[in-house]
């Protein structure tokens, strides 16, 4: 949290001035007392409800705290400090349109208030809004660049190795993945020594690197950045992200739950850990660890999303209805929540339903494979399997050799009496994945009926 700055001069008052003595003293609760009471004395000045703000944030006890920066900010619209204070809580309450337009507000009022702009470039990737984050970082790292070269410019490579970071892992999530390496590569020379910037820094790289596919150098990279950080909730939760997506989830569980114990808030690890949990056959752990994800921030897309489907992979077709149908009502163009809701109608034979809710999600993202090749599935299930032909063929083209697409193609040819080819599909299919049990249910039927 920001320390006060830039507001008008106090009238001479001990107490007011001990008060800010213990607040640059980071002692937030013997400075707030007294600054309740110079309330008292003083009226709502804009300053002491500021510093109140401040003591009061410190405590956790945010919506006091927003009052009182929303009463300051009315009698000094003017004052940055207090429209970037509510905008670091606005974020941390998940308003994160309201805590962007705060930044903005911020930075428009004060260009050079570097936090802001930092701030809002987290926004933005919290939001998905990977260009934007981008772009802001970008232009502020340029700027930096600039500055650094002036006398006295030394001092801001910690700035700037933090924006670099922070694009990198931008990057990354653009999957942009060789890009992303080399930024922070270069943000892990303007880190210096600090054992906590290298740490979070070889952390997204290991994370980069294991997008790439690298996973043996990944879990190595996110083991150096852990001995740096030993305590730190997302380099445990990095590690055992990549053990997971390396086809270890046995070994995936012990450093995600070390991240939980660390920070039992930690949405991000109990969504990985639920992952882990359900590859290593523990179904309930992970629905549990789902819901309470969603008790922290019922609004997660991907707990909704990631709940959903493993009710359907385990026939609770009723149960994923009701998890996506609230998210559904406020998020009606999501295209994946439209897909699981189809997965889970078909599970119901609700064969028609299912087809409009593609044909939706088809409208607006016209070109994703898993959304082709589930509408092929449906148009079978419903006796259209000519029309199911060219969808099929169209999401092999942007997933080729991908198992459960072949599976459901060699199903539609089945349909159409293509018996050759689907045999030629369906064995490709089992070629890329012994276990695929569509595949290998439509293969036995097709030997049968030999």
């Amino acid at each position: 949290m920001a320390q006060p700055s830039n507001t008008p001069a106090l009238q001479p008052d001990p107490d007011l001035q001990t008060g800010l003595q213990y607040l640059r003293a980071s002692w937030f609760d013997r400075a707030e007392p007294l600054f309740r009471a110079a309330l008292g004395r003083h009226g709502e000045r804009p300053d002491i409800l500021h510093y109140l703000a401040v003591c009061l944030s410190q405590r956790g006890a945010l919506d006091e705290a927003e009052v009182l920066w929303r009463k300051a900010l009315a009698k000094d619209p003017n004052e940055p400090m207090l429209s970037y204070n509510l905008g670091l809580v606005a974020r941390r309450q998940g308003r994160l349109d309201e805590a962007a337009r705060r930044f903005r507000d911020t930075i428009r009022r004060t260009p050079a208030h570097v936090e802001a702009r930092l701030a809002l470039a987290s926004v933005h990737i919290d939001m998905a809004r990977f260009a934007a984050a981008e772009r802001e970082l970008a232009e502020f790292i340029a700027n930096i660049d600039n500055a650094i070269q002036q006398p006295e410019g030394e001092g801001l490579k910690p700035l700037q190795a933090r924006a670099r970071n922070m694009l990198g892992h931008t990057l990354y999530r653009m999957g942009h993945y060789s890009p992303a390496i080399e930024v922070l590569d270069m943000a892990m020379v303007d880190a210096g020594e600090d054992p906590g910037r290298r740490g979070q820094i070889l952390g997204d790289r290991a994370l980069a690197l294991g997008g790439l596919g690298h996973h043996d150098e990944a879990i190595a990279g996110a083991g150096q950045a852990l001995e740096l950080a030993p305590e730190s909730a997302s380099l445990n939760h990095v590690q055992g992200y990549l053990l997971y997506h390396a086809g270890r989830p046995t070994d995936a569980i012990a450093p995600i739950q070390r991240a939980l114990e660390i920070d039992p808030a930690f949405t991000a690890a109990l969504k990985t850990l639920a992952l882990a949990h359900a590859a290593t056959g523990k179904n309930n752990e992970a629905v549990d660890l789902l819901h309470r994800a969603l008790r922290a921030n019922p609004r997660d897309r991907d707990a909704v999303l990631q709940l959903s489907l493993l009710h359907i992979a385990h026939e609770r077709f009723a149960e994923a209805l009701e998890t996506l149908d609230g998210h559904l009502k406020s998020a009606p163009d999501d295209v994946r929540a439209l897909n699981n809701q189809a997965l889970a109608l078909r599970g119901l034979k609700r064969f028609e339903e299912a087809r409009r809710a593609l044909k939706r999600a088809s409208r607006l993202a016209s070109d994703d494979p898993l959304v082709l090749t589930n509408l092929g599935r449906v148009l079978v299930d419903l006796g259209r399997a000519a029309e199911a032909r060219p969808l099929h063929e169209h999401a092999l083209r942007g997933l080729p050799g991908d198992s459960r697409l072949l599976g459901h193609y060699g199903a539609c040819l089945a349909a159409l009496g293509e018996r050759d080819k689907a045999r030629e599909t369906l064995d490709a299919a089992l070629a890329a994945d012994p276990n695929n049990a569509e595949a290998l249910a439509t293969r036995a039927g097709l030997d049968a009926d030999a």
